[in-house]
């Protein structure tokens, strides 16, 4: 029996729109959230952020620990000797201020104490990195400075390195003037300072902090009650799970299928269903545990216990035992979920069949799409130096991939033309003569490189995460020259047409495809996507923290666009999105500034038909 014939109980039913009359207003549903613990998230997501060995200093593990900590002493602050010692220092800092000359002191002695800890860590930095510190007329004034401070006798000749340390400690603790002027002093003039913290380690910090927040609750089912809990009752929530296992950034401590297991209770629990909860998670997939489930070390893995199992039948993917299997058309699991940016595209081989399966039992996808600080950790590989599909332009070769660092090749996994190489029959021939892969060819009836299959991927039900990013969106509204950008003013309702043929001649125009990839931003490519794919979705999860973004979402949900309104999907991407605003606070500012039919739209009837 197919995951379609099974599992379709568990599927909200298809509504036309959402009148209020006789007819039900479909329920909330966030369409984009996250539940699983810290014990499925490796330790060392600080690599390539912090060099060798540095990095094994934030082990998650650490980061947990000092967080812990710090809750622990936090907790002082409602203890009864914490409230005198508060009511004490207010009492002295208030009559410092009533009194000049006591302020007038005060304020002499904060000055000279933060001189002191700027000329601390000053030599400090000089020795450790070696450099001057700035500029030579700089450096000669922080000198002559301190010659002048010395023969006046208020420089102290070689303190005690423990006085040196409190004297810091203080200043940093109790003179937020002298403390944030140290700050803006060393960030001019050490590059040391100028690229830590940046915008993406920053991300990175709160990643981290975020982790640990949430790693107080050992169960998936204590975070999603913190969740359901901020939401109106009967609400729905896609919960998706994370395989990080292959990320290279160090070993999960609890397998992904304990995971699984633990949705599986979700899903099930009678007080949910009796509170009206609706919940819907998805199956992580990564074509790197699938082959090494087929690897011969692999042998003694149970087929129940291996991720994707399959046979086929003409046309058709039949499910044998497997973990999918189990999930899917047992469970009633609605979906599946891949977050290319960890190190795979969305159209590897092992991927196909599973997606041949989704299209023929309109099952949704839900990828990743967006730079973040989730990403592969390990090097990049000799066979992501080129695409495997797109050529370069005015060549004949493939469209090379420039990017080194981790974080910057990242995009190419999860750049949303990827998916065209799954929606146009033209470009999966390409890929599929590309595998050796005879059971592949005979699945899709390839009959060679210039005749159309007899299948294709066309109506892949798939929604694009997060929208492309903010950034993106940002970087739309910014160019008002570059003509492709142009077509979503000029083509409402179509957008960027993406496949072209060369003049007379029926072969793909692949110099288009490199510019696209190149050039234009991932607001207009997705929102293209949207408007001429029968199954293309897009949610605004994670991005939803931003306001400026709403001008344009507000753009985005006009009739003029066609399709593009039924399309676009209300998820907050909890708890990732946590360290900008609460789930409360993100429901309630979208609902605010979205009007009742707008947000309705977005939250109640298109996550709706996403998952039918």
């Amino acid at each position: 029996m197919t995951k379609k014939e099974t599992a379709n109980n568990d599927r909200p039913e298809k509504s036309d729109g959402l009148s209020r009359g006789p007819q039900k207003i479909p329920p909330i549903i966030n369409a984009h959230s996250h539940v699983f613990t810290a014990r499925h998230v490796p330790p060392l997501l600080a690599k390539r952020f912090v060099p060798f060995p540095f990095y094994y200093l934030v082990h998650l593990d650490v980061v947990i620990g000092f967080y812990k900590f710090l809750k622990e002493f936090k907790g002082l602050a409602y203890s009864n000797w914490h409230r005198a010692v508060k009511r004490f220092l207010y009492f002295v800092s208030v009559t410092i201020r009533r009194n000049f000359l006591l302020a007038l002191i005060s304020w002499i002695l904060g000055a000279w104490l933060s001189i002191l800890t700027f000329y601390y860590i000053y030599d400090f930095l000089i020795e450790l990195t070696n450099t001057s510190g700035g500029s030579s007329w700089l450096g000669q004034g922080i000198e002559w400075l301190r010659e002048l401070m010395s023969s006046n006798g208020i420089f102290p000749k070689k303190p005690p390195i423990l006085l040196k340390i409190a004297i810091a400690l203080f200043v940093f603790v109790f003179v937020k003037s002298g403390r944030n002027l140290i700050i803006f002093l060393f960030k001019k003039m050490f590059t040391f300072f100028k690229v830590l913290p940046g915008k993406e380690t920053k991300k990175l910090i709160e990643r981290y902090m975020l982790i640990a927040k949430f790693a107080v609750y050992k169960k998936q089912t204590t975070i999603f009650s913190k969740m359901k809990e901020q939401y109106p009752r009967g609400s729905g929530f896609v919960l998706l799970p994370m395989d990080m296992k292959y990320m290279g950034a160090g070993r999960v401590k609890d397998s992904y299928l304990s995971q699984l297991k633990e949705l599986q209770k979700i899903k099930i629990s009678s007080t949910y269903k009796k509170q009206g909860v609706g919940v819907y998670p998805f199956v992580f997939v990564d074509p790197r545990r699938i082959r090494d489930d087929k690897k011969p070390k692999s042998v003694r893995i149970s087929k129940g216990h291996q991720l994707f199992n399959f046979s086929t039948k003409g046309h058709k993917v039949i499910l044998e035992e497997c973990i999918i299997k189990t999930y899917m058309e047992d469970h009633g699991f609605n979906g599946f979920k891949i977050y290319p940016a960890i190190g795979y595209y969305p159209f590897e081989k092992e991927l196909l069949p599973l997606w041949k399966y989704a299209v023929d039992n309109e099952i949704p996808i839900m990828s990743h799409c967006i730079k973040g600080t989730i990403f592969y950790r390990g090097r990049k590989k000799r066979e992501w130096d080129e695409h495997w599909v797109f050529k370069d332009e005015e060549t004949k070769n493939q469209l090379l991939l420039p990017e080194v660092k981790n974080i910057d090749f990242q995009r190419n996994f999860t750049h949303p033309m990827n998916f065209l190489c799954l929606l146009e029959e033209p470009l999966l021939r390409v890929l599929i003569g590309h595998y050796d892969d005879q059971q592949l060819k005979d699945l899709f009836g390839y009959k060679g490189p210039d005749s159309p299959m007899d299948k294709n991927l066309n109506g892949l039900k798939i929604c694009l995460a997060h929208y492309g990013g903010e950034d993106q969106w940002k970087r739309y509204l910014e160019k008002d020259s570059y003509g492709y950008i142009q077509q979503i003013i000029k083509a409402p309702g179509t957008g960027i047409k993406f496949i072209k043929t060369q003049d007379d001649t029926d072969k793909i125009d692949y110099d288009r495809l490199a510019q696209l990839w190149k050039y234009v931003d991932w607001y207009s490519i997705i929102s293209s996507m949207m408007m001429q794919y029968p199954n293309v979705y897009a949610d605004i999860s994670y991005i939803l923290h931003d306001p400026s973004i709403f001008p344009l979402l507000k753009e985005t949900l006009k009739p003029k666009y066609g399709k593009l309104r039924e399309r676009v999907l209300y998820g907050t991407d909890f708890y990732v999105v946590r360290n900008h605003n609460s789930e409360k606070e993100l429901f309630v500012s979208s609902d605010f500034l979205l009007e009742e039919q707008e947000f309705n739209r977005i939250a109640r009837l298109n996550p709706k038909h996403y998952l039918s």
